[in-house]
């Protein structure tokens, strides 16, 4: 007998070369803030914040800490072998792009670092998680397996508990995790459909950018979660969006338990999908789909974009009431304001209070608050087999601002990647994160 669901988050704590290398393919933010200087200190400072607000208001958090930067093994596989400091001066010299890639920090958006299906949806009765291959964008094909890994150390200890291998890197199978995915579900959280969505390739319908999630790997995805087919539903992201900079479906769509909320312009044949979707909602779990669509005439595609209103994070609180997590840009905007506001004084509406938090330096990579966090539904008695290890708490969020405060650099320029020192200090940060994360026996 299942013990009921619930919803655990999983940041990914942002790394200490977080940096404006403009390489995410269709993400116009993280292109406009292209070469700029950065400041990782603030970045994960103000990631750590937005932790410790999710866990403050009754989500059990998690972090997975940074990935070793830069990628010394991956520059070598690129033919960049030899001293250190050479290695930097050439690479930099012949193709800052692939430096800049070495150093990603990326993988703090953890949105995109697997696909989740819980133990009540699959047909064999595990938690089952899929790590995204991310092989459309240069930089983040390298996080996979180690993020993988990371994931299967967090979920060790719940015997019922599977971590997949990716999906092949390969373009027809271009696979970027939970940004593309939506679990609709009961209020127990026991019974679900599940929404996957995906872009058309490139040129097609008149697309600028390429699709960055495929059908094939949407719905292979779908299969190794091992979800019951019935259950599933495949939308298509329609080219004026991807145009627009929606680079993940998260950016025009949201959703939280029977609520959903999406723009106009989300997806192809919407009027018919979300037809479609209400009634095999009903179907499967017995509940009402509660669906609010927003129209191009209240936030037009591009203050959504800009404003990131779609990738704002909702949540059930300690009482069970949806409250929504906001990045600052929703607030300065007026029309997201208002209507944001609009849905807080709606006593129909389910989402009661909302929280505007600064994630500037996220934000200026095309990243808010969604991206940062890879959802889980686990039980109750999963819950209880997972370890300290990770777990965000008052202990560990000191320990961490400490270490953050300490190594991480506060200002950050493009040419400091090319400076072995640099390298070394970025390394030495890494180290002591993880070394946090491993000696944390709380």
């Amino acid at each position: 007998m299942l013990d009921g669901n619930m919803e655990i988050n999983v940041d990914g704590l942002i790394g200490p070369s977080h940096h404006f290398g403009g390489l995410g393919v269709g993400n116009l933010a993280s292109q406009s803030s292209r070469l700029q200087s950065s400041s990782p200190r603030a970045a994960a400072l103000e990631g750590l914040a937005k932790m410790e607000l999710v866990a403050s208001l009754g989500v059990p958090q998690w972090y997975l800490p940074p990935l070793p930067r830069p990628n010394w093994g991956w520059l070598e596989q690129l033919g960049f072998a030899g001293e250190r400091s050479d290695v930097l001066k050439r690479c930099f010299d012949f193709s800052p792009v692939l430096l800049s890639a070495a150093y990603s920090s990326a993988f703090m958006w953890t949105a995109n670092a697997a696909t989740v299906a819980p133990s009540s949806d699959t047909l064999d009765g595990t938690l089952r998680v899929v790590p995204a291959n991310l092989c459309s964008n240069l930089h983040r094909g390298q996080e996979a397996a180690a993020r993988g890994e990371q994931i299967a150390t967090l979920l060790a200890p719940v015997s019922n508990a599977k971590v997949l291998p990716p999906l092949p890197s390969v373009m027809a199978l271009r696979d970027e995790g939970a940004a593309n995915h939506m679990r609709l579900c009961n209020i127990d959280r026991t019974r679900a459909v599940h929404v996957f969505v995906y872009g058309a390739d490139l040129g097609n319908n008149g697309m600028r950018f390429i699709g960055r999630q495929s059908e094939f790997a949407s719905r292979q995805v779908a299969c190794a979660l091992q979800l019951d087919p019935q259950d599933c539903m495949f939308f298509q992201q329609t080219a004026t969006a991807i145009n627009a900079g929606v680079f993940h479906n998260d950016v025009i769509a949201t959703s939280h338990h029977n609520l959903l909320i999406y723009h106009e312009d989300a997806f192809e044949k919407s009027s018919s999908c979300i037809a479609s979707l209400q009634e095999l909602f009903h179907r499967r779990t017995g509940d009402d789909l509660k669906v609010i669509q927003v129209l191009r005439s209240e936030v037009s595609l591009q203050e959504a974009v800009s404003a990131y209103l779609f990738n704002s994070q909702l949540i059930s609180n300690s009482s069970g009431a949806m409250e929504l997590i906001c990045p600052a840009q929703c607030r300065d905007a007026t029309s997201v304001a208002r209507l944001i506001q609009s849905w807080i004084d709606d006593a129909s509406n389910p989402v009661e209070q909302v929280h505007f938090m600064q994630l500037n330096e996220s934000m200026a990579n095309g990243g808010g608050p969604a991206c940062l966090r890879l959802r889980m539904d686990v039980t109750k008695s999963q819950l209880q087999l997972l370890g300290t290890q990770y777990r965000v708490d008052a202990v560990g969020l000191m320990r961490l601002r400490e270490a953050v405060s300490r190594t991480y650099p506060e200002r950050l320029h493009f040419e400091d990647l090319a400076r072995l020192d640099f390298a070394n200090h970025i390394e030495h940060a890494v180290k002591e994160l993880n070394s946090i994360a491993s000696n944390d026996s709380r």
